[in-house]
C-alpha cells in the first residue's frame, strides 16, 4: 500500500516512523487484521522538482490517476462540472463511475470520471496544474480522489488525438 501525505506546514513532515508503524486498516482492524509495517518513507519537495519538460512543452494531455469526483451526496460538498481546462468535446464521452465514501457508518454516493481517462489540456499553467494534480484536486481529495498527471505531447494534432482515449461512458 502507498500513502501520500501533504502538509501546509513544512515542519509537520516527515512523520516519526513510530507514528506510522503498526497502523491497522479495514473493517476488522479492531480484531487484529490489517496491521501494517512501515517499509520506507520519502519526502519530496514539489517546488524542487525539474519541470523543464512541461515548461518546454507546446501541447499536453491529462491522465487521471484516481477518479475525479463530479457529484457527491456528502454534506456540504460542492458538486462540480468537468474543469474548463480539460479538453473534452462531450462529457458523455468520458468514462463515468459510481463510488462510495463511508464515514462513521454513513454511506455517501459519488459520481466520478473514472481513473485511466486521458483528455487534452486546454489550460495555460501546466507546471502549476501538475503540482496540484500530485496533491489531488476537486471534491474529496482527502479520500484519494482527483490525482492527475500532466504529460507533454507532440503538438502535431494527429499525434495528440492518438494519445487521447475517449472511452465509452459506463454508468
Amino acid at each position: 500500500m502507498n500513502a501520500y501525505l501533504h502538509a501546509g506546514d513544512p515542519d509537520v513532515l516527515p512523520l516519526d516512523e513510530v507514528v506510522l508503524d503498526g497502523l491497522q486498516f479495514g473493517g476488522k482492524r479492531n480484531y487484529g487484521y490489517g496491521t501494517t509495517t512501515l517499509k520506507d518513507t520519502q519526502v519530496v519537495d514539489l517546488e524542487g522538482l525539474d519541470y523543464s519538460r512541461l515548461e518546454d512543452g507546446e501541447a499536453f494531455i491529462l491522465d487521471l490517476v484516481t477518479p475525479f469526483v463530479l457529484r457527491s451526496e456528502y454534506p456540504k460538498a460542492d458538486n462540480v462540472d468537468v474543469p474548463w481546462w480539460w479538453s473534452v468535446d462531450d462529457e458523455a464521452q468520458l468514462r463515468h463511475r459510481l463510488e462510495k465514501v463511508i464515514e462513521v457508518g454513513d454511506v455517501y454516493e459519488l459520481e466520478t470520471v473514472d481513473h485511466g481517462v486521458v483528455v487534452g489540456y486546454d489550460g495555460d499553467r501546466p507546471v502549476e496544474t501538475a503540482m496540484s494534480g500530485l496533491t489531488r484536486i476537486g471534491i474529496h481529495p482527502k479520500y484519494g480522489f482527483g490525482e492527475l498527471q500532466v504529460k507533454p505531447v507532440n503538438p502535431d494534432e494527429t499525434n495528440v488525438k492518438k494519445q487521447i482515449e475517449k472511452p465509452k461512458s459506463v454508468h
